[in-house]
């Protein structure tokens, strides 16, 4: 199990893992910039030039750079992580923090995203962070042990308001902070 840039060979065991999910239309900056570029993540072509979004250094007017991660597994799409190296706006200051993560649904419980955090904490150090805030939903039991057993520090749970409302949140957001160790 390894973490690895984002590939097109992937294309068809992510696929598996989208319809696990029950969507193509998965929230997230990653697939934001699918959406904001026309791209049908089911076509292969399309597929390759996100990745090709997903890799390069630049980003659209108001995105913060980012570094993102797959987690495989014998060329099985397992998960993803993105460590974003800023915060440069409300809403990653507010409501979804440094990194965000997710593991296919048929990947669960095997303490992966516990080892995908701790891995993009590792690149957090190396890009010279001292400390990365690390969110989730209230009432996701499962995401805040993972962010706990990292090392997180709860400081704050926000309620829900029209901002947040405004981006999706129906649920208030807990806020972690943790140290990386740079």
């Amino acid at each position: 199990m390894k973490l690895v840039a984002p590939t097109v060979e992937l294309h068809r065991s992510w696929l598996e893992s989208a319809t696990e999910w029950g969507t193509f239309d998965q929230e997230g900056a990653a697939y934001h910039l699918a959406e904001l570029n026309g791209l049908d993540l089911r076509d292969r072509a399309d597929f390759g030039r996100w990745v090709e979004l997903l890799i390069s250094p630049e980003r659209p007017e108001g995105f913060a750079p980012d570094s993102n991660f797959w987690l495989v597994e014998d060329d099985v799409y397992l998960g993803a992580v993105q460590l974003r190296h800023y915060l440069n706006s409300l809403q990653l200051r507010e409501l979804f923090g440094h990194i965000g993560y997710g593991v296919r649904p048929s990947a669960r419980g095997q303490g992966l995203a516990t080892f995908m955090l701790r891995a993009v904490l590792w690149e957090a150090a190396v890009l010279g962070l001292r400390r990365v805030l690390v969110t989730c939903r209230e009432d996701n039991a499962a995401s805040i042990g993972v962010i706990r057993a990292c090392g997180g520090v709860l400081e704050n749970i926000r309620p829900v308001d029209d901002f947040a409302r405004g981006w999706g949140m129906t649920t208030p957001i807990c806020q972690f902070w943790i140290e990386t160790g740079a």
